[in-house]
């Protein structure tokens, strides 16, 4: 049995991050399927993912992230430069904040998990168009998120992302991101991303 446990489901983004991470580092682990709301101790806060380790029990991604950084061996998530490491952190927040906050809570109000008025989701989708540009830029400029080398930026923007093309809205958003599109074709290929692809994906209407 793993010494590392992440409480969460697959097709959650977060929990999809700290899954990339440890197949990325060559950490071994168990999944054990939580939902938001259900992990008790674990997480007052009720959100997914938290992990368990030796008797360490975390929770936020990015905790759990450099946790794994600095207790495991394998490929740095983190480059070793200040400035670096602080433009990872940089793009790692910008897709925590600005694009989890756009397209996350359109696909989740589109799939009826957050129930809001037509016109909020009419905002949110306004917010992606917005911010993927950003991204886009940045990608056109470097082959991963916050350089030459993934870092942990990546595997926050990649289990997002992968969502766009399952959202016609977001499909059209993502059309117009070319840089984008050849970041996530690439990701596509690692095989953290194919060990981690989740085997269903909530459904949202035409």
């Amino acid at each position: 049995m793993a010494a590392l446990t992440i409480h969460g489901v697959p097709p959650s983004t977060f929990t999809r991050t700290v899954r990339l991470a440890c197949h990325e580092k060559g950490i071994d682990y168990e999944l054990v399927d939580a939902m938001p709301n259900t992990i008790g101790p674990l997480n007052p806060f009720g959100k997914i993912p938290a992990i368990t380790h030796n008797g360490v029990t975390l929770y936020e991604s990015i905790a759990i992230l450099r946790y794994l950084e600095r207790v495991f061996p394998g490929p740095k998530l983190w480059p070793d430069d200040a400035t670096a490491a602080a433009l990872c952190d940089q793009w790692a927040s910008a897709v925590a904040d600005s694009l989890v906050n756009a397209s996350l809570r359109y696909f989740a109000a589109r799939a009826g998990f957050l129930p809001v008025p037509a016109e909020m989701a009419q905002k949110y989708l306004a917010k992606t168009a917005e911010v993927v540009p950003i991204f886009d830029r940045q990608l056109g400029r470097h082959r991963f998120l916050a350089g030459e080398l993934l870092t942990a930026a990546d595997l926050y923007l990649y289990p997002l992302y992968a969502y766009f093309p399952d959202v016609a809205e977001l499909k059209a958003i993502a059309a117009r991101a070319p840089n984008c599109n050849r970041w996530s074709a690439e990701m596509a290929e690692r095989p953290s991303v194919k060990a981690t692809e989740p085997a269903f994906k909530p459904k949202v209407a035409a």
